[in-house]
């Protein structure tokens, strides 16, 4: 039965990393959105422990001597920062600036493992303290998918000055999520899973994780944050996710301090997103980042 739980272990902190190459799978260096010419400027970045981070900032080719607002873009724990590109796609024509990261662990940045928002919470830091101290970026959004939604929620509580934050899947607690994804494990057997079965593997699969990537999955309880987190918030949830079910999302709405909405999507974890989640997307960083107006 531990094979069983390795496996579940190594769904969440090292599931298959993002192979891609930058100069296939990326947009740019240079291209053209709605007439206008932006520019994919890759960088390197230190993060959480020092780890190597593959960025990239895509903005205006030309961009004036005003400051632009920017929306970091943060993915799953299997993505990588070619998830960004919807993001692109839509926030660019809107003057507002897109900067897309493989976090720790991920595609080609540094790490073994992910941490479903530890470590990823101080990478979105040291990217925050880089686009502040360029001294080219006005207000600060974060758009997050599932572990980056995770990762979006708990650093927006950190950091009050962020702008707005869209929060698409997270999960409310994780070992509350780790006990769900036992029983869908063992789905199908004749017996099942007792609870205390259940209990004694989801012991198990915080040891191992403690053991391997170093943090307690009980520290991912998103419940105890949201309640003090202020900053304006949209979440999305897909109605037939099965991965990480809807009412995690559904709680967390309800327990969040700020401004906020709730967008119900057909769907599941991976499915593609209708054109009504990204007109509100557009629409919900429009108001809380105030890009300047195009020309």
């Amino acid at each position: 039965m531990s094979s069983t739980w390795n496996k579940l272990v190594n769904l969440v902190i090292r599931p298959p990393r993002a192979q891609y190459d930058p100069n296939e799978h990326l947009p740019g260096p240079r291209f053209r959105i709605a007439g206008v010419t932006h520019v994919r400027r890759d960088i390197d970045l230190a993060g959480a422990d020092g780890l190597t981070l593959k960025c990239s900032h895509y903005e205006p080719e030309v961009r004036g001597n005003d400051p632009l607002p920017c929306v970091i873009y943060l993915h799953g724990n299997s993505g990588s920062r070619c998830d960004a590109t919807e993001a692109i796609r839509l926030l660019l024509p809107a003057r507002i600036t897109v900067f897309a990261v493989d976090l720790g662990g991920s595609g080609m940045s540094e790490g073994e493992y992910v941490t479903l928002g530890v470590r990823e919470t101080k990478d979105v830091e040291c990217i925050v303290n880089h686009l502040r101290d360029q001294g080219l970026t006005s207000k600060i959004g974060l758009w997050g998918t599932s572990m980056g939604a995770v990762t979006a929620i708990m650093y927006a509580n950190r950091d009050p000055s962020i702008a707005g934050v869209v929060l698409d899947s997270p999960f409310s607690s994780l070992p509350k999520l780790m006990l769900e994804l036992v029983a869908q494990f063992t789905k199908g057997s004749r017996v099942g899973v007792p609870k205390m079965a259940a209990r004694m593997a989801l012991s198990f699969v915080r040891s191992s994780v403690k053991s391997r990537a170093k943090f307690d999955i009980n520290d991912l309880d998103l419940r105890k944050v949201a309640p003090s987190t202020f900053c304006p918030a949209l979440f999305a949830h897909g109605k037939d996710d099965d991965f990480i079910p809807p009412h995690h999302s559904e709680t967390l709405h309800e327990l969040y301090a700020g401004d906020k909405n709730y967008i119900a999507i057909d769907g599941d974890h991976n499915s593609p997103r209708p054109a009504f989640f990204f007109d509100s997307t557009v629409i919900f960083f429009c108001n809380v980042l105030d890009p300047p107006p195009t020309s």
